[in-house]
Protein backbone atom coordinates (compact mmCIF):
# COMPACT_ATOMS: atom_id res chain seq x y z
CA UNK A 1 0.00 0.00 0.00
CA UNK A 2 1.33 3.63 -0.81
CA UNK A 3 1.24 6.02 1.32
CA UNK A 4 -2.74 6.76 3.01
CA UNK A 5 -3.72 10.19 3.94
CA UNK A 6 -4.52 11.23 7.38
CA UNK A 7 -8.41 11.63 7.45
CA UNK A 8 -8.57 11.91 10.94
CA UNK A 9 -9.72 15.91 10.94
CA UNK A 10 -12.31 14.70 8.33
CA UNK A 11 -14.08 12.66 10.97
CA UNK A 12 -16.05 13.87 14.40
CA UNK A 13 -17.98 11.10 16.84
CA UNK A 14 -21.73 12.01 16.40
CA UNK A 15 -24.49 10.95 18.32
CA UNK A 16 -24.82 6.87 17.46
CA UNK A 17 -22.36 7.28 14.59
CA UNK A 18 -19.72 10.02 13.14
CA UNK A 19 -19.89 12.92 11.20
CA UNK A 20 -17.97 12.80 8.09
CA UNK A 21 -16.36 15.90 5.95
CA UNK A 22 -16.14 14.96 2.61
CA UNK A 23 -14.82 16.75 -0.58
CA UNK A 24 -17.08 15.34 -3.62
CA UNK A 25 -15.89 15.18 -7.30
CA UNK A 26 -19.12 14.50 -9.83
CA UNK A 27 -18.32 13.75 -13.46
CA UNK A 28 -14.92 11.57 -12.45
CA UNK A 29 -13.75 8.67 -14.42
CA UNK A 30 -14.24 6.38 -11.56
CA UNK A 31 -16.14 5.97 -8.11
CA UNK A 32 -13.67 5.67 -5.17
CA UNK A 33 -12.52 6.86 -2.02
CA UNK A 34 -9.38 8.63 -3.17
CA UNK A 35 -7.57 10.43 -0.17
CA UNK A 36 -7.78 13.64 1.49
CA UNK A 37 -8.36 17.55 0.35
CA UNK A 38 -8.60 20.02 2.86
CA UNK A 39 -9.32 18.38 5.66
CA UNK A 40 -12.01 16.17 4.18
CA UNK A 41 -12.13 12.99 2.75
CA UNK A 42 -12.21 13.06 -0.52
CA UNK A 43 -14.35 11.06 -2.85
CA UNK A 44 -15.00 10.96 -6.68
CA UNK A 45 -17.98 10.00 -8.28
CA UNK A 46 -19.13 9.32 -12.00
CA UNK A 47 -22.31 10.64 -11.63
CA UNK A 48 -22.82 14.16 -12.80
CA UNK A 49 -24.52 16.67 -10.15
CA UNK A 50 -28.06 16.85 -11.60
CA UNK A 51 -30.89 15.42 -9.69
CA UNK A 52 -29.15 14.35 -6.90
CA UNK A 53 -27.64 12.00 -9.02
CA UNK A 54 -23.99 12.85 -7.52
CA UNK A 55 -25.33 12.96 -4.17
CA UNK A 56 -26.75 9.59 -3.76
CA UNK A 57 -23.85 8.05 -5.59
CA UNK A 58 -21.87 9.56 -2.47
CA UNK A 59 -24.25 8.10 -0.14
CA UNK A 60 -24.13 4.62 -1.65
CA UNK A 61 -20.31 4.81 -1.77
CA UNK A 62 -19.87 5.39 1.66
CA UNK A 63 -21.97 3.11 3.03
CA UNK A 64 -20.30 0.15 1.03
CA UNK A 65 -17.01 1.53 2.44
CA UNK A 66 -18.13 1.55 6.01
CA UNK A 67 -19.94 -1.31 5.49
CA UNK A 68 -23.52 -0.33 7.02
CA UNK A 69 -26.70 -0.26 5.01
CA UNK A 70 -27.27 2.97 2.34
CA UNK A 71 -30.27 4.20 5.04
CA UNK A 72 -27.73 4.74 8.02
CA UNK A 73 -25.76 7.40 5.63
CA UNK A 74 -27.15 10.75 5.83
CA UNK A 75 -26.30 13.84 3.92
CA UNK A 76 -26.38 16.84 6.43
CA UNK A 77 -24.96 19.97 4.32
CA UNK A 78 -23.43 20.19 1.17
CA UNK A 79 -26.86 19.02 -1.36
CA UNK A 80 -25.56 21.73 -4.31
CA UNK A 81 -22.06 22.22 -2.93
CA UNK A 82 -18.33 19.81 -3.48
CA UNK A 83 -18.01 20.74 0.00
CA UNK A 84 -20.68 17.98 2.06
CA UNK A 85 -21.15 17.10 5.45
CA UNK A 86 -22.24 13.27 5.99
CA UNK A 87 -23.55 11.61 9.23
CA UNK A 88 -23.07 7.72 9.18
CA UNK A 89 -24.75 5.98 11.91
CA UNK A 90 -24.02 2.62 13.33
CA UNK A 91 -20.18 3.30 12.96
CA UNK A 92 -17.41 4.23 15.25
CA UNK A 93 -14.71 6.80 14.45
CA UNK A 94 -12.26 5.01 14.84
CA UNK A 95 -14.11 2.24 12.39
CA UNK A 96 -14.57 4.31 9.96
CA UNK A 97 -11.06 5.80 10.10
CA UNK A 98 -9.53 2.45 9.22
CA UNK A 99 -12.29 1.42 6.60
CA UNK A 100 -11.89 4.89 5.23
CA UNK A 101 -7.83 4.72 5.37
CA UNK A 102 -8.03 1.02 3.70
CA UNK A 103 -10.12 2.47 0.86
CA UNK A 104 -7.78 5.35 0.00
CA UNK A 105 -4.90 3.27 -0.25
CA UNK A 106 -6.47 0.64 -2.31
CA UNK A 107 -8.68 0.02 -5.50
CA UNK A 108 -12.07 1.74 -6.11
CA UNK A 109 -14.74 0.07 -3.80
CA UNK A 110 -18.12 -1.03 -4.69
CA UNK A 111 -21.07 0.42 -3.07
CA UNK A 112 -23.90 -1.14 -1.09
CA UNK A 113 -27.51 -0.34 -2.02
CA UNK A 114 -28.54 -1.34 1.72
Amino acid sequence: MTDVPDLSTALRPAAGGVELAVFCQPKAARTAVVGAHAGMVKVKVREAAIDGKANEALLVLLAGVLGIPRRHVTLLSGEQSRMKRVLAAGVDADAALHRLREAAGAAPVQGNPG
